[in-house]
């Protein structure tokens, strides 16, 4: 089946009149629960629970920013001074001075739904994207965000019936649209190739900046928590239970052994052309040449990790903390 073109159902989102609460100031917020980690033009961000945001010239020192909402962030971005945040309530924020303050871009707990992840190609032109298909772009720098309904990541059962139903009823599809639609879990950037990963064994690919989509075939049905293509131009997703993937030209996605059940949740490309990927329970996977795993003493969720110079900083369920091999 053709898969249709783009639907132009587009909806005008933007910070609403929900009442947010600040994020509290709390004294060892370097220690909660932190879920992203970037660099910056001054240091480096760390964003996780209850709204914090962590800055740090020498990764070492951390203070924390005064934030307009608590919701927990899930996901930063970086481009230049502009730094763009996102989490549950399908909350944006924004700052212009390299996270010295934030602004909120939209905020809506009425959804009940989380943003994921998020994505700037530049200063102006970025997405977002979240539980049950919340997929939103801005033009704008994030003034105003366009929510966009991509059916063509469904499979072509789900797609047809969509496609009936609004024929039918208008507004039955648009709750449909909502609800059918999977979890959006990663974006990545590779040169001019955008990559999702997602639940139900989502894998897909854009070449117009995520306009239109293409569904990577994979004879696997779990969910993916990330897709990267690394420094040395492996392309890997990893996901569910310790289940990691590596794209081959020839063979299509072909399964690592990495022999553990903890799920994986980050891929981080390393500096000497290594690669990393983080999971739960502590577990790292190291990858060059061959594939080592690895434990750390607390066993605790490492989320994500950034390399800082000679160093691996990562964002756990306890906080900061530094890995090495």
């Amino acid at each position: 089946m053709k898969l249709p073109v783009f639907l132009m159902l587009a909806l005008l989102v933007g910070p609403t009149k929900a009442h947010s609460t600040p994020a509290f100031v709390a004294p060892l917020a370097d220690q909660s629960l932190l879920l992203d980690v970037a660099a910056t033009a001054e240091g480096i961000i760390a964003v996780g629970e209850r709204g914090h945001i962590l800055l740090s010239s020498d990764a070492t020192n951390w203070q924390q920013q005064t934030v307009p909402v608590s919701s927990t962030l899930t996901a930063v971005t970086v481009q230049g001074q502009r730094i763009w945040a996102v989490g549950h309530d399908a909350v944006i924020i924004a700052s212009v001075d390299n996270g010295h303050s934030w602004q909120i871009q939209n905020y809506q707990p009425e959804l009940e739904k989380p943003l994921m992840d998020v994505l700037f190609l530049d200063e102006n032109q970025g997405i977002a994207i979240g539980a049950y298909g919340l997929f939103y772009r801005t033009t704008d720098g994030g003034a105003n965000w366009l929510r966009e309904p991509h059916i063509e990541l469904l499979d072509e059962d789900d797609i047809q019936y969509l496609q009936d139903l609004k024929q039918e009823d208008e507004s039955l599809y648009e709750q449909e649209l909502s609800s059918i639609l999977p979890h959006f879990n990663r974006l990545s950037r590779a040169g001019e190739t955008l990559y999702l990963a997602g639940e139900a064994g989502l894998l897909a690919v854009s070449q117009d900046q995520g306009r239109t989509w293409q569904r990577m075939e994979i004879d696997y049905y779990g969910s993916f928590f990330d897709i990267r293509q690394t420094t040395d131009n492996r392309l890997l997703a990893a996901g569910l239970r310790g289940h990691l993937f590596e794209y081959q030209a020839q063979d299509g996605w072909q399964e690592l052994p990495t022999n553990m059940k903890s799920s994986l949740n980050s891929i981080v490309p390393l500096a000497d052309g290594h690669t990393l990927v983080v999971g739960n329970n502590g577990y790292l996977i190291w990858l060059n040449d061959e594939l080592q795993v690895q434990q750390t003493e607390e066993e605790k969720a490492v989320l994500n990790a950034l390399p800082v110079a000679d160093k691996v900083i990562a964002v756990t369920e306890t906080g900061i903390r530094f890995l090495q091999k």
